[in-house]
């Protein structure tokens, strides 16, 4: 009896253990067609739009709200992300520093070919932006390793409501825009395209690392793990 309870314990928890390798394959973020790239205001009506993910921190995480929103056309994918901070942290002003992802930031990482295996394959790419405009960007390689040496030609765009390493002031929040063009994603637009995506917040508030994401991935770098961006038509 010993024997066949503990051989149910031991499917258990390997059922546990691939339902959580599993991809989130019901969290889907829609990109909307436009001929020109958007420009979202801090009060844009597109924030509390339906096809909008909204991510919310936890109190031992984070206090922050990023809401993210995407489109599309023939030049570039685009991400637009809204973060409700009210105490805005930044040091790091050099390109690809290690300690970026300390800052204030979104993240973006990207599975171009939807592959969803746990290689971080030299198609998928990630994206750390600051409030100070740097990024911290790599590419996967065939040895499925991180290549910190790739830079990206994204186009990014940074607004901040507030005042920045100050904290005897209350602040808003941000506004980071990111257009990729489709070179570097290798992938040809069309109504109905699917990649593998994953979001982040990073919080400083002093307190080490704050970060949440949108699909909870364990390394941060699991295309298997990923969400959906798929393409709306026009």
């Amino acid at each position: 009896m010993q024997g066949f309870l503990f051989y149910l314990w031991v499917c258990g928890a390997a059922l546990c253990a691939c339902q959580s390798n599993q991809p989130s394959t019901l969290l889907y973020l829609e990109s909307s067609y436009h001929e020109t790239g958007l420009i979202l205001t801090w009060d844009a009506t597109e924030w509390t739009l339906p096809d909008g993910v909204v991510l919310e921190g936890t109190e031992e995480k984070s206090e922050n709200v990023l809401t993210i929103r995407s489109g599309w056309n023939e030049d570039s994918l685009y991400f637009y992300f809204r973060v409700e901070d009210q105490c805005l942290r930044a040091f790091q002003h050099e390109q690809d520093h290690p300690r970026l992802f300390l800052d204030d930031m979104v993240e973006v990482l990207i599975d171009p070919r939807m592959d969803r295996d746990t290689c971080w394959a030299e198609d998928d790419l990630v994206y750390h932006i600051n409030i100070l405009g740097v990024k911290k960007d790599d590419r996967g390689s065939a040895e499925c390793v991180t290549d910190p040496t790739w830079n990206g030609d994204g186009r990014i765009w940074v607004e901040t409501l507030g005042t920045v390493n100050d904290t005897l002031d209350q602040d808003t929040g941000y506004l980071v825009t990111l257009a990729l063009p489709w070179s570097e994603l290798d992938q040809q637009p069309q109504p109905g395209l699917e990649m593998g995506v994953n979001f982040a917040n990073g919080d400083n508030d002093g307190k080490g690392r704050q970060l949440f994401d949108w699909v909870d991935a364990w390394p941060m770098r699991s295309p298997h793990q990923f969400g959906t961006l798929v393409l709306k038509g026009k």
